[in-house]
This record gives C-alpha cells, sequence and structure tokens, in this order.
C-alpha cells in the first residue's frame, strides 16, 4: 500500500494573559517596553499574570508556523486584526492553502501508481478538510479565552463547518487520478455522525476510511457505508 499525506495547518492561537499592575513588581515596566523579550524574562511576565504584546504580528505569525513559538492559549491581543485579515479580508490564507495542494497534486499525479496496488492519500479533517474559522471568529479570532469543551461543544452542536475549498479541490483530482482518501481526526468517536453530516454538507462523500478517536483515546475507524 502506497500512502501519501497532506497536513495544512491553521493558525489558531497563541499566548496573552491579563494585564495587571506592574508597580508592585520592580524592572517589568522595562521589559513590557522592551520589544525583545527572551527565556526567564517571559516566564517572570507570564508567572505575574502579565501580558506579552508582539510589534510585529506577522512575525509571531510566523514564530508559531516554525514552532517557535509554543504551548499557547489565545492570540496575542493586539494581532486580532491582522488574523482577521489573514483568515477573511486579504485572502491569504486561501492563496497560502492553494500553493500546498497544487504542490500536493502535482507530486500524486508525477507518482507512477499502479492499478494493481491500493493508493490512498491522508487528510486530516478540522482546518484540512473542514474549516474552525467559524467557531474562532465568534472569540475574536482566537484572542479570547473560551470555557474548557467549548470547541467540542460546537462541533457537537452540528453547526455548520465549511470545507476549504483548495483541499476539497485537491479530493476531487485524486479521485480522479484513482487515489483513494484516509480521513483522520482528532474528534471523538460519538461525533462520527456529525461528521459524516459535516463532511456530506461540502462534498466529501468517497473515502476508504473515517479514523476518530474512541473514548479511550485510541483510533476508532468508521468506514464509508
Amino acid at each position: 500500500m502506497k500512502i501519501l499525506s497532506l497536513s495544512l495547518l491553521l493558525l489558531l492561537a497563541a499566548t496573552v494573559s491579563h494585564v495587571q499592575s506592574s508597580a508592585s513588581v520592580p524592572g517589568l515596566i522595562e521589559l513590557l517596553e522592551s520589544n525583545t523579550i527572551f527565556g526567564n524574562e517571559a516566564e517572570l511576565l507570564e508567572k505575574e499574570g502579565l501580558s506579552i504584546n508582539y510589534p510585529n504580528c506577522r512575525s509571531w505569525h510566523l514564530g508559531v508556523e516554525t514552532s517557535n513559538i509554543i504551548n499557547f492559549d489565545t492570540v496575542p491581543a493586539n494581532c486580532k486584526a491582522y488574523v482577521e485579515d489573514y483568515l477573511i479580508t486579504s485572502k491569504q490564507y486561501q492563496y497560502d492553502s492553494k500553493t500546498v495542494n497544487k504542490e500536493a497534486y502535482f507530486y500524486a499525479k508525477g507518482l507512477a501508481l499502479k492499478n494493481d496496488t491500493v493508493n490512498v492519500w491522508i487528510f486530516d479533517l478540522d482546518d484540512t478538510l473542514l474549516s474552525s474559522i467559524p467557531y474562532y471568529a465568534k472569540y475574536g479570532y482566537g484572542t479570547e479565552n473560551t470555557a474548557p469543551g467549548a470547541y467540542w461543544s460546537w462541533l457537537e452542536s452540528g453547526e455548520s463547518t465549511p470545507g476549504l475549498p483548495e483541499t476539497l479541490h485537491l479530493y476531487e483530482n485524486l479521485l480522479e487520478l484513482g487515489i483513494e482518501p484516509i480521513i483522520i481526526s482528532d474528534r471523538w468517536k460519538k461525533l462520527s455522525e456529525v461528521t459524516v453530516e459535516n463532511l456530506k454538507a461540502v462534498g466529501v462523500t468517497k473515502w476508504k476510511h473515517l479514523i476518530l478517536k474512541t473514548i479511550y483515546g485510541n483510533a476508532g475507524q468508521t468506514d464509508r457505508s
């Protein structure tokens, strides 16, 4: 079996905390005014509940995409407009998605596939085939804290999750090449019914396997009926 893989990452969040008075914390004013915060300084700011603002949101975005900024909870408050522009207004997110999926298609088309073998392509589900943007738009494009489990409650509600058009186009092209999709997700298996409905709503009706997590955290499998 030949296994192909695509994972398109979506910028979701970074760390921001509530600003408190720094009068009782000597020296933190200078740190907050600095455009460069390193190591122990950042840890100290977080411990004191102070926010870390990024003067250049594009640089922060790069840090997230390159995994240099990790273990975050929310997007910096001053980057809300930047994220909205990237995802919605400027359509830059769609352009980036188109570039990735176009290259993925060229790669698949260039393979010497054999008819006597099973050829599959692995798709991630959320933020690859389906978009979570409507959820994050409700909470300041990731700048606002949410209640524990809010995202899963949103998924369970069955609210519309639009498809990402460029990935859906790749999905159709791969089917034409005779490649069968395998869809994997960190959604729980109890969401299998609503997940199938989400997929059908955006035109994804054919797959070899849909793999979700069981209640025990292991992968479960939902075959297309």
